[in-house]
């Protein structure tokens, strides 16, 4: 090496002449460009040089273009020493509570504590706005009741519109609060550190960490969810996914919780700091997914065997979430919700009035086309503890789910107009009190829609992702498994004397 210093250094002072303000690195530098070819060589006496020093070179097995880079590199660090300084950075408070977030045992802690501290703040944040917006549904129907002629007409609009759609939009509050808390989880970039920690768990159920954004999604809504299953490389892991995805509660599932948890779960503490109400309602969600964790171990030790391929994931660095960007994803949700309620729900609503209307022989809604449908269904219902009524709200369901709450809004409105423009919740608790409506018959109906694919939309999805043979086996073995959950749930819910 010293011997191609020395020949390196005087090929370049022959090439570069007397250029003593030149550093000596400078010439040794030129001379090592000409001996690996990087410069060319025009001059004969410095071309005459450069075949003996090469040749001298390869006397002694030294490849000069191989040390030309080499030789470069070690001046480029020489100078980068002398004119820099390294400071030793002290850690981010990221970096510092990463390996907490993503610990095997901590990190599943923090993450269930989130969600926890979720759905407790679904109820005890929402309750005011909530409460206003019933107050102000049911004194715009007081108000608008006195200006319509007794009839069909002031029938349809309170019973029907006002019953049917305003049982819904007093959801809002909660659909808003729960897309704020993901929105705001999103953002910060921890989301993808559940996904790193997820991955250790979904791997006893046969899938992988890539799994976990379309399920979290799913939350939101199965459809896009799905959708998102396009980047898992895995058809077995893909398929699993898609099958299991509509198990996720979407938020088209929270007014059903939240209307049943509301009237039959009492507004009671746990220790004193956890609201009863909150924990029934994330005991919902994370059945589901016990559920989800179930069906994929047993899909993926059947017909949808594979191994789960190698899940690598960058984790970006935390940040603050954006308010603005998070606001407006909710008022993106919100107004989806909105125009779900005016379009499908305010249609079902009409549908089901006229329905539950006409024709009323002896002035009994059991007697109209909804209650004939009701008590056809009613035999392969009632082991779940169900009625007509809820029958009817079954089926009209697969237009939304959240059209069972529209629905029986509807039927009791006109059922019972002595309640006079009173909300859901009341005619639920009312219905209780009669021993009309059980807490068994609503534990089994939660259970229900745990479990059951009660959405056209989704079914149509998956047939377009897969085929019509996935979308029929979906749904069959989503109703399946939400009857036999549904019968599991009513019966023990007797055997413990619930009421």
């Amino acid at each position: 090496n010293n011997n191609y210093k020395e020949e390196a250094a005087e090929l370049g002072k022959l090439a570069l002449g007397d250029r003593s303000h030149l550093a000596p690195s400078a010439f040794s530098l030129y001379g090592a460009g000409l001996l690996s070819e990087s410069f060319p060589a025009t001059d004969k006496v410095v071309q005459q040089a450069l075949s003996e020093s090469r040749k001298k070179l390869e006397e002694q097995d030294i490849d000069s273009y191989n040390f030309e880079a080499s030789n470069r590199y070690r001046r480029i660090n020489e100078i980068v020493k002398q004119s820099t300084s390294r400071v030793k950075a002290k850690p981010l408070l990221a970096q510092k509570i990463d390996p907490l977030l993503t610990h095997p045992v901590w990190g599943t802690i923090i993450f269930l504590a989130i969600m926890t501290i979720i759905f407790q703040s679904i109820f005890l944040w929402a309750d005011l706005p909530m409460t206003f917006i019933d107050d102000s549904i049911t004194s715009l129907g007081n108000l608008i009741e006195p200006l319509i002629p007794p009839g069909k007409i002031r029938s349809l609009i309170i019973e029907g519109i006002l019953a049917g759609v305003g049982s819904v939009l007093i959801f809002i509050p909660q659909i808003a609060i729960l897309f704020f808390f993901l929105g705001a989880l999103e953002d910060s970039a921890y989301l993808t550190r559940a996904a790193f920690l997820m991955d250790r768990l979904m791997r006893h159920v046969g899938l992988q960490g890539r799994s976990f954004i379309p399920l979290l999604s799913s939350f939101a809504c199965a459809i896009p969810g799905i959708m998102a299953t396009r980047t898992i490389p895995s058809f077995a892991d893909r398929m699993a996914t898609i099958l299991i995805a509509p198990l996720m509660s979407c938020a088209a599932r929270l007014p059903v919780y939240t209307v049943l948890i509301a009237a039959f779960v009492p507004k009671t503490k746990l220790a004193g700091i956890f609201s009863l109400q909150g924990v029934a309602l994330f005991s919902l969600y994370l059945l589901g997914i016990i559920g989800a964790a179930i069906v994929s171990f047993a899909l993926k030790k059947t017909i949808l065997r594979g191994e789960p391929s190698v899940f690598v994931m960058e984790l970006p660095p935390f940040r603050r979430p954006s308010l603005r960007l998070v606001l407006h994803n909710v008022l993106d949700r919100i107004k989806i919700f909105v125009k779900d309620a005016g379009t499908v729900i305010f249609a079902c609503s009409i549908i089901l009035w006229a329905l539950a209307s006409y024709p009323q022989e002896d002035g009994h809604i059991a007697n109209s086309y909804a209650g004939r449908i009701g008590h056809f269904i009613e035999p392969a219902i009632k082991p779940l503890g169900y009625n007509w009524e809820i029958g009817v709200g079954l089926i009209a369901s697969f237009a939304a789910r959240e059209v069972f709450i529209s629905t029986l809004a509807t039927i009791y409105s006109i059922e019972d107009q002595s309640e006079d423009n009173s909300s859901l919740v009341n005619s639920l608790a009312a219905k209780r009190e009669r021993g009309e409506f059980s807490v068994a018959t609503a534990i089994s109906l939660l259970v229900f829609y745990v479990f059951a694919c009660q959405c056209m939309a989704t079914i149509a999805v998956v047939k377009r992702e897969t085929s019509w043979r996935w979308a029929t086996f979906m749904l069959a073995y989503m109703t399946l498994l939400a009857y036999g959950s549904a019968w599991s749930a009513y019966n023990l819910a007797i055997i413990m004397n619930l009421g």
